[in-house]
C-alpha cells in the first residue's frame, strides 16, 4: 500500500524538487526581476501554446471528443459551481485586490496534467487517460477564459464581465490561440507535418520546468519569517482541497457519467493549484508572490490530501 500511495505522489515530489531548483538559484543571485519576467514572458507567449497543441493533438481525436462530449458535463458543472464558491468565499473574507482573482480561481481550477495524469495512472492505469484529458481540456479552457478574466479584472481592479472589449484583447492570448489551433487540427483532422511535431513538443515540454522555478524564484522573495497563513491562504487552501472536490461529488448523484470518469474527476478536483496561475500575475503585474506561495503551499497540502481522496474513491466509487 505504501508503495502504491509512494507512486501516485511522484508527480508532488518531483515538482517540489523542481520549484526548489528556482530557490535555490534565486537564493545565490541567479535570478532577478527581470530573469522572473522573462521566463514569464517565455511560457505564456512561446512554449505553452505550442503545449497545448502538442498534449490535445496527441490525446484526442474527432471521433475522441465526440465520444466524451457527454461526460463533459460534469466537469463543467463543477467547476462553476466551485467558481460561484469561490466568488462568495472572496467577498466573505474580504479578499484584498490584487489577490481576490487568483483566489477565486484557485477554487476551480487545479493541476490536472503534471500531477493528475501520473495519480490517476497510478489509480487507475491506461483506462483513466480518457477521462483524465477530458478533465484537462475543460480545465484548460475555463482557465483561459474565466480564471485569466478573473485575475485580470481583479488586477485593473474592474469587475467587467468576459465579454467586454478590454478583457477580451487580453484574453485572446498566445495560449488561447494555441488552445484553438489544437481543436481546429483534431476537428479537422489535420497532422502536423514531423518536424513541426517534434520541434513544437521540445519547446513546449520547456513549459511546466519553466513554470516550477518560477515558483521557486517568487517564493525566494518572500520574507518566510514575515509570512503568515492569513485567511486568504487558509481559505485558498480550503477551496482547493475541500469546495472543488465536494462540488464533483455531490452532482454526481444528478450527472450520469461513467463509473471510470467519476473516479477521475472527482481526483483531478482534489489536485494542488495550476501553477500558471503565478505566470499570469506576473505577465498582467499582479501580485505573482501570493500565487506563488499558494501554488507552493497547495503542493505541500496534496502530500497529505492526495492519499485521503485515493482511500474515499477507491472504497465509496
Amino acid at each position: 500500500m505504501i508503495n502504491f500511495v509512494l507512486q501516485a505522489l511522484d508527480g508532488i515530489f518531483t515538482i517540489v524538487f523542481v520549484v526548489g531548483i528556482g530557490y535555490v538559484l534565486s537564493k545565490k543571485g541567479w535570478f532577478d526581476d527581470k530573469s522572473s519576467a522573462l521566463i514569464a514572458k517565455l511560457v505564456t507567449t512561446v512554449s505553452l501554446p505550442l503545449y497545448m497543441i502538442t498534449s490535445l493533438t496527441k490525446n484526442f481525436t474527432a471521433e475522441k471528443l465526440v465520444e466524451l462530449a457527454p461526460d463533459m458535463l460534469l466537469p463543467v458543472c463543477s467547476m462553476l459551481l466551485a467558481l460561484i464558491v469561490g466568488k462568495t468565499a472572496a467577498k466573505l473574507l474580504d479578499v484584498r485586490q490584487g489577490r481576490r482573482g487568483v483566489f477565486v480561481t484557485n477554487f476551480f481550477i487545479a493541476n490536472t496534467m503534471f500531477i493528475g495524469l501520473p495519480v490517476n495512472l497510478a489509480l487507475f492505469g491506461d483506462e483513466s487517460i480518457p477521462s483524465v484529458m477530458l478533465y484537462y481540456m475543460v480545465n484548460l479552457t475555463f482557465f483561459w477564459t474565466l480564471g485569466v478574466q478573473n485575475i485580470v479584472a481583479d488586477i485593473e481592479g474592474k469587475a467587467g464581465g468576459i465579454f467586454s472589449m478590454q478583457v477580451l484583447k487580453k484574453l485572446w492570448s498566445p495560449p488561447l490561440m494555441g488552445f484553438v489551433a489544437a481543436i481546429l487540427l483534431i476537428v479537422l483532422n489535420i497532422p502536423l507535418p514531423r518536424f513541426l511535431a517534434r520541434g513544437f513538443q521540445y519547446v513546449g515540454n520547456l513549459t511546466t520546468p519553466l513554470s516550477l522555478v518560477f515558483i521557486g524564484i517568487e517564493i525566494s522573495k518572500i520574507n518566510l519569517r514575515d509570512f503568515n497563513f492569513e485567511r486568504d491562504i487558509w481559505g485558498g487552501l480550503f477551496g482547493r482541497f475541500i469546495v472543488c472536490p465536494l462540488c464533483v461529488l455531490c452532482l454526481v448523484p444528478l450527472i450520469n457519467v461513467a463509473p471510470i470518469s467519476v473516479k477521475v474527476f472527482a481526483m483531478q478536483a482534489a489536485m494542488p493549484a495550476m501553477t500558471q496561475m503565478a505566470i499570469v500575475c506576473k505577465q498582467y503585474g499582479g501580485d505573482s508572490r501570493y500565487a506563488a506561495a499558494l501554488s507552493f503551499i497547495t503542493i505541500i497540502g496534496g502530500l497529505l490530501v492526495i492519499p485521503v481522496y485515493m482511500t474515499v474513491v477507491n472504497m465509496y466509487f
